[in-house]
């Protein structure tokens, strides 16, 4: 039985999938666009509720992929919110960033934009919600991916 790793091939940063999905792509090293991102969301008084380790759980069945994270992130007062205007939105928790080192050498960073996911509800407060935490979102990932310097995103 052959029990050599299989590559598990993927297309390096993926495409820009805008207006549903929002894209950065930075130099930094991986690990520390982790550290910074968790670090940014934890500034903005939101929690990260799990990270899952994609490359972790593909290496349980012998595949082999680049370093990848996804960081799931939300706050009980966004849920009650979220809750209070209409219950079935349940399913757009909690907001969610995926890492994944780049071939290319660059770490890709994205994200699902909530302001459309919320707005297709067709509730005032959901879609009130949906552009606060799209404004969050991208608050969180500019501040991870700046440096001070200059913005080391792309």
């Amino acid at each position: 039985m052959d029990i050599s790793a299989i590559d598990a091939d993927y297309s390096d940063g993926g495409r820009q999938h805008e207006p549903f999905q929002h894209l950065r792509s930075t130099a930094l090293p991986f690990k520390e666009v982790l550290e910074r991102l968790r670090a940014a969301i934890r500034a903005e008084d939101v929690m990260v509720l799990q990270e899952i380790d994609p490359q972790a759980i593909l290496a349980r069945s012998n595949y082999v992929i680049g370093a990848m994270r996804q960081v799931l992130f939300f706050h009980p007062r966004l849920m009650t919110r979220l809750l209070g205007a209409d219950p079935s939105a349940l399913l757009e928790a909690p907001l969610k960033f995926s890492v994944i080192a780049g071939r290319e050498g660059l770490v890709h960073v994205r994200w699902q934009d909530p302001a459309s996911a919320f707005a297709r509800y067709g509730k005032p407060a959901l879609t009130k919600l949906g552009d606060e935490l799209a404004d969050l979102c991208r608050v969180i990932a500019d501040a991870a991916l700046n440096t001070g310097r200059h913005a080391d995103f792309y």
